[in-house]
């Protein structure tokens, strides 16, 4: 049986070949890699054994410490580098050596097992040998690749990592040299940036070695991935390593050419040619690469090894599987840490909805059924935080027709601000397919989705009142009197009668993404509109928006508290818990308590974050009503003038129209009046059935809680709220008897560990960012760049004007409308709102908002409310103090800091 290892007669090794001879079968496989052979680890043990020194290297390193090493090494070394070596082997090395090589020079290199691996690269820890010739001095230097496994440096590295010690799986490599023009590394990540976009080369003159071990100065190339552009930084190379030609092997150190010395040792077209490789081999590889090349006299490259970059935090674009994570626009209702169930169910219901909203538009079952793994992966969680999966929502409306236009509305709807494609290889159809299949098909679309929008009309009050219908007899409903079975059959309901029915919100969504992205458009290009306002301010003072309502009762009642001197005094001067408990025992306060009973059996579904699951409602912290009204009593009376408000919302209005009509011809206003129809009834329509969607999660709310209780009861979970820190079918399957895992004490405690460590994280997640891969493995979740914005240095912010008016004055920064907060006509500033924080805003002169888009709820609310408002201010947080001095006009999206 044959010992040695040669690639070109095929076959497996016996024995190890290394990582080192692994990767270079993988490489040999498609690029031009140097002739060579190896000798596998099983005669380096073969070796030992027959020796008998197995027993004599284990007891000198159970001695091993870091004073010991260097003894130990070289006790280890004068046996190794004796050792005897078998005849057959020393004969096989003499025929398969000329047999392979002729007379040529070979290296011999170390190949151990655990070498450039994916996680111990042992780069500079064993040896190698250049220009070696004839079968005596290979069997010599093979003796010394092994004996290097056992050095000083090599025994601590393996120690330090935890690798076995004994015996070293040390294989033996021998490989024709190249007379090397110039060699080098590269990196196809920056090795010290980690920079996964830059590629970076550096070469030098002659062999490698000379930068490897002997630090030459050498040139250094970056390339960018991206783009295929480099910089490159030519060293002065003095000197390069070749043959010791007087020696007649090994190495040494010659002087280059004078006028060869400041030239760069790859030529432009040696740079792109190394460059492709290296990423064919990234790719190849699923991680970023340290490859070593070199250039032989006659131009052509040739590959020496290749292994894993083991210090990068990311593998990158080498992994594979692209995704886009960007949290625009769902940072508005899932802001900060959201629990495990709140991510199960909106996962889950987004599927839903977004599945059937694709059948009522007219996609067929077979296209849906193939896209099945786009509807259920919609959203992401990273730390706790939402994130939208925007290749599938881009997959989801590239099944609609107009795709280019659809993809433009989308992304202003969910104010996502860096654009991107997904499938860009996709081939596109030929002529007969284009035009007989899929033309049809497009038109069978547009027709259908006319249709449906023509229907809204008819839909959207027949949606409220089937919403009403159920809403009406679950929320009468007592969820403690049921038991977690019944409350699932319940859940299954409203499942059915509810999420599979959502149809007309999605619908009217997309009608709405269609009719303002256009409108929007038409105020650019046909009004003259550069701010990329005018559609805003076109769209308020519609009226009747549900959102608002409570808040406009609150201020009636604040009205009422205000025109009672003694009530006035006691809102104005108490705390809101003293002021619950005070109210419910003064007769002369008796109305006060009763309208906000009266509020609450109405509106006490609602809490802050009013799409997680896991926020205590108003029911459970009535106070914060008492904060709301405490700070509208100490209002100007002015501010508290609905009918004030609703006129200065139509003078907004009456303005935007008076300016557009006036830049319009008549054919042209005759369009336009069609848009701003649609999008105004669009925009109030979806604000009210978004009202309706924060109804159903009041609900549901309740019935978790319900399901936590008796859970807690029963002494299966620690506490109610640990229910929140479940998914929703882990919750039904231990009731139902289909649960994987039963412990859900336990399960809980983990969750609530877990995600207590991301709510005391110092830093987030970035708002958009890529993952390659597996998502959660070797990702950092940040953007590749963060650009710098040098307004922002000169005391000048920009976002995104959406409720127009100019106001100087001192900023509040509010972290969470629960802060106990005494507003008083101040510029609100946080990081994003949604519509709990809608009581706050009457208290107010002016929103800035560093999250959100132009259709998001702070923005409408705003523009109902007549409060100035811009959204979407990159930095808001880290740039404004709070009790700080600013100028907004929204109607340009600026904010100056007048005290920086």
């Amino acid at each position: 049986m044959k010992s040695l290892f040669d690639p070109s007669d095929g076959g497996k090794p016996f024995g190890s070949i290394g990582g080192k001879g692994d990767n270079l079968l993988l490489l040999q496989e498609t690029f031009a890699v140097p002739p060579w052979i190896a000798v596998p680890d099983s005669v380096f043990r073969r070796c030992l054994a027959e020796a008998g020194l197995d027993g004599a290297i284990r007891e000198k390193l159970d001695t091993l410490t870091e004073m010991t090493a260097g003894r130990i090494a070289e006790d280890l070394a004068a046996l190794i580098l004796t050792l005897p070596i078998p005849e057959d082997i020393v004969r096989e090395l003499a025929e398969a050596v000329p047999a392979r090589f002729g007379t040529d020079f070979v290296s011999v290199r170390s190949s151990a097992a655990d070498e450039d691996g994916a996680r111990h690269s042992f780069a500079g820890i064993h040896e190698s040998f250049l220009y070696v010739r004839g079968t005596a001095a290979i069997v010599d230097r093979m003796r010394c690749v092994w004996a290097s496994g056992y050095q000083a440096r090599a025994l601590l590295y393996r120690q330090h990592n935890g690798l076995a010690m004994h015996p070293v799986p040390m294989a033996v490599l021998i490989q024709r040299m190249i007379d090397a023009q110039s060699s080098g590394v590269v990196f196809t990540a920056d090795p010290m940036t980690r920079n996964q976009l830059q590629l970076v080369i550096s070469t030098l003159y002659g062999l490698g070695e000379g930068l490897v071990s002997a630090g030459l100065d050498a040139d250094t190339v970056r390339y960018n991935k991206t783009n295929g552009s480099f910089t490159q930084t030519t060293a002065l190379k003095r000197t390069c390593f070749a043959l010791n030609t007087e020696r007649g092997s090994g190495l040494r150190e010659l002087p280059v050419e004078k006028d060869l010395q400041q030239r760069p040792a790859l030529s432009e077209s040696q740079v792109r040619l190394l460059a492709e490789t290296a990423l064919k081999i990234e790719k190849r590889c699923h991680r970023p690469q340290d490859i070593e090349f070199c250039f032989d006299p006659q131009g052509r490259l040739f590959l020496l090894q290749t292994r894993d970059i083991t210090t990068v935090e990311e593998y990158g674009p080498a992994a594979g599987n692209r995704q886009i994570w960007d949290n625009s626009n769902i940072i508005e209702s899932y802001s900060g840490v959201t629990s495990p169930m709140t991510f199960s169910f909106i996962r889950h219901a987004y599927a839903v909805v977004y599945t059937c909203f694709s059948e009522v538009m007219g996609i067929s079952r077979a296209t849906i059924q193939a896209n099945q793994t786009v509807y259920r992966n919609m959203l992401g969680l990273f730390e706790g935080q939402v994130y939208y999966n925007l290749p599938n929502w881009y997959r989801l409306v590239r099944q609609f027709p107009g795709y280019a236009f659809n993809k433009a509305f989308m992304e202003s709807m969910m104010g996502v601000k860096e654009t991107t494609d997904v499938d860009p290889d996709t081939p596109s159809a030929g002529f007969f397919r284009r035009n007989f299949v899929e033309l049809p098909k497009l038109l069978a679309l547009v027709a259908r989705m006319l249709y449906r929008f023509m229907c809204l009309k008819r839909l959207v009050p027949a949606f409220n009142n089937h919403f009403n219908h159920y809403y009406t007899r679950w929320s009468s409903m007592n969820f403690r009197r049921h038991s977690p079975h019944e409350l699932m059959q319940l859940y299954l309901d409203m499942e059915t009668n509810l999420l599979r029915n959502w149809k007309t919100p999605i619908i009217n969504d997309f009608y709405v993404m269609v009719f303002y992205g256009t409108l929007k458009a038409c105020c650019k290009k046909w009004c003259g509109d550069g701010n990329g306002t005018l559609q805003n301010n076109l769209i308020c003072g519609e009226g009747d928006i549900e959102s608002t309502q409570p808040t406009r009762l609150l201020m009636e009642l604040a009205a009422a508290i205000k025109a009672d001197p003694e009530l006035a005094h006691l809102f104005s001067t108490l705390p809101p818990q003293e002021l619950l408990s005070t109210v419910a025992a003064s007769s002369k306060a008796r109305h006060v308590a009763a309208a906000v009973q009266d509020y609450l059996n109405r509106y006490g579904f609602r809490c802050m974050n009013e799409l997680k699951l896991e926020e205590p409602s108003l029911h459970e912290t009535p106070e914060f009503i008492y904060q709301m009204l405490a700070n509208y009593v100490r209002m100007d009376d002015s501010l508290l003038d609905l009918a004030a408000m609703a006129a200065r919302e139509q003078r907004i209005r009456a303005e935007a129209e008076q300016h557009a009509f006036a830049s319009l011809t008549r054919m042209r206003r005759t369009v336009f009046k069609f848009l701003l129809k649609h999008a105004r009834c669009g925009v109030k329509n979806r604000e009210n059935m978004r009202f309706a969607r924060t109804k159903i999660y009041g609900l549901l709310r309740q019935l978790l809680h319900a399901v936590g209780e008796t859970l807690a009861r029963e002494n299966i979970l620690d506490t109610p709220a640990d229910i929140f820190f479940l998914t929703l079918d882990e919750v039904w399957d231990f009731v139902k008897g289909t649960a994987v895992t039963t412990r859900l004490r336990e399960l809980a405690a983990l969750r609530k560990e877990e995600f207590d460590g991301y709510r005391s994280l110092n830093s987030r997640p970035d708002d958009h960012f890529e993952t390659y891969g597996m998502a959660y493995h070797r990702n950092r979740f940040r953007a590749a760049t963060r650009p710098v914005d040098e307004a922002a240095t000169r005391g000048i912010l920009r976002g995104i004007g959406c409720s127009p008016g100019v106001v100087e004055g001192v900023t509040r920064v509010i972290h969470s409308p629960r802060d106990d907060v005494r507003l008083n006509g101040e510029i609100l500033v946080a990081a994003r709102t949604d519509p709990g924080w809608v009581p706050l805003y009457p208290s107010v002169s002016g929103l800035l908002i560093e999250r959100g888009s132009i259709l998001s709820h702070s923005a409408i609310v705003a523009r109902e409310m007549g409060i100035p408002a811009i959204v979407g201010i990159p930095n808001l947080l880290s740039s404004v103090q709070d009790r700080q001095r600013v100028r907004m006009d929204a109607s340009t999206g600026t904010v100056t800091l007048v005290d920086c």
